[in-house]
């Protein structure tokens, strides 16, 4: 018997595998899909991480921990997987987005640079912001290479002793008096303990999910960046659509995104689409509006979301199943956060304290809003 079930091989599953062997459980895990699939939300050549956060300062403990184990990531891996670049929040001058960047770095004694748009635009002539935005700088942003953090996370996991089945979809989670029965075509594994990380399915094996997620599809855009060495960075448009853009894997080339793309949500967007004329026509403007001079994403590519209400990840129990633990809903946002839920996971899972305080991502809280 295993002492950990984990169902979903995505970036959270994946971390909490590499958790759950580093805590010397034995790991199990299970993914419907290839490896390095680009069904769900973790894949992709890179992803911001920033080390100011306007989604909430109680994300901070949680991002604190992050960056502590992407350098564990790193040094057991033997490769970069995060490049500290810096970062920039842009937004209009007194936004309730730059307070709240300003008041994560105040409470946790962070440092930062707030810059007028005069400034930003001599240091990166090619943001051009108008005189009404203003920007604070995070040395400690930068960019995660995801799709080789994704490997590195399958690889120690598995050198280390766990077991990681892809292609192999859980037909079934069925507790019993000694914990679960995962049934899949190839057999069935008895667990101790589950961690539901199957991001838009996670409902199928807790339905308790149903009424809290929301799957909502999302598209990318790749394209020519400009020249110089700018950060990346997030930017609040004038009419609230925020957008975010940070260097590709290969030199030169720049991701761009806009959160909550054509707000299309709902179970069918968890199968596979193509993209569109108006998906481009969407991130054509949004580029035009941050970085004229550049010429148009001409590589798109589809992810999804899966959201609560609030936009707050949930890690915990399940309600009813104490010894499933749900990683769920991390909002489109959550990738930065992947080493730390992991190992947050995996201490519910063992009953072990958490190494940071879980209470702003319980499941209760949905319920009652």
């Amino acid at each position: 018997m295993h002492d950990i079930g984990v169902i979903g091989l995505g970036a959270m599953g994946l971390a909490s595998a590499w958790a759950g062997r580093r805590a010397g459980a034995r790991i199990i895990g299970f993914d419907q899909f290839p490896q390095n699939h680009r069904q769900g939300s973790s894949h992709g050549e890179t992803r911001m991480i920033r080390g100011l956060y306007s989604e909430g300062r109680v994300y901070m403990p949680l991002l604190d921990r992050g960056y502590a184990l992407w350098a564990m990531l790193q040094a057991d891996a033997g490769e970069t997987l995060l490049e500290a670049r810096g970062g920039l929040d842009i937004a209009a001058e007194g936004s309730a987005l730059l307070r709240e960047v300003q008041a994560c770095a105040d409470m946790y004694d962070r440092p930062c640079i707030l810059m007028d748009a005069m400034t930003v635009n001599e240091c990166w002539p090619a943001l051009n912001l108008p005189d009404t935005c203003a920007a604070i700088m995070s040395r400690e942003s930068g960019v995660l290479l995801s799709d080789r953090a994704n490997m590195a996370m399958a690889r120690l996991a598995q050198d280390n002793g766990a077991d990681l089945n892809w292609e192999t979809p859980v037909l079934g989670v069925t507790p019993d008096a000694d914990g679960f029965l995962i049934r899949t075509h190839q057999g069935d594994s008895r667990v101790r303990r589950v961690i539901n990380a199957a991001g838009p399915w996670a409902d199928r094996f807790y339905p308790g999910l149903q009424n809290v997620l929301t799957v909502e599809r999302q598209v990318v855009g790749y394209f020519d960046g400009p020249d110089g060495d700018m950060p990346p960075f997030q930017r609040e448009l004038d009419d609230g659509r925020r957008v975010y853009l940070l260097p590709a894997a290969e030199p030169g080339r720049w991701k761009l995104g806009l959160y909550h793309h054509r707000r299309q949500r709902g179970p069918s967007h968890c199968g596979s689409s193509e993209v569109d004329a108006e998906d481009r026509r969407i991130l054509t403007g949004c580029l035009k509006a941050v970085l004229p001079d550049c010429p148009p994403p001409d590589r798109f590519e589809v992810c999804r979301f899966t959201n609560t209400e609030d936009g707050r990840f949930v890690i915990d129990h399940a309600a009813d199943l104490p010894d499933m633990v749900l990683v769920a809903a991390c909002s489109g946002h959550g990738y930065k956060f992947a080493p730390a839920v992991g190992e947050a996971a995996v201490a519910l899972a063992l009953g072990t304290p958490p190494p940071v305080d879980l209470s702003p991502f319980t499941l209760a809280r949905q319920t009652k809003l």
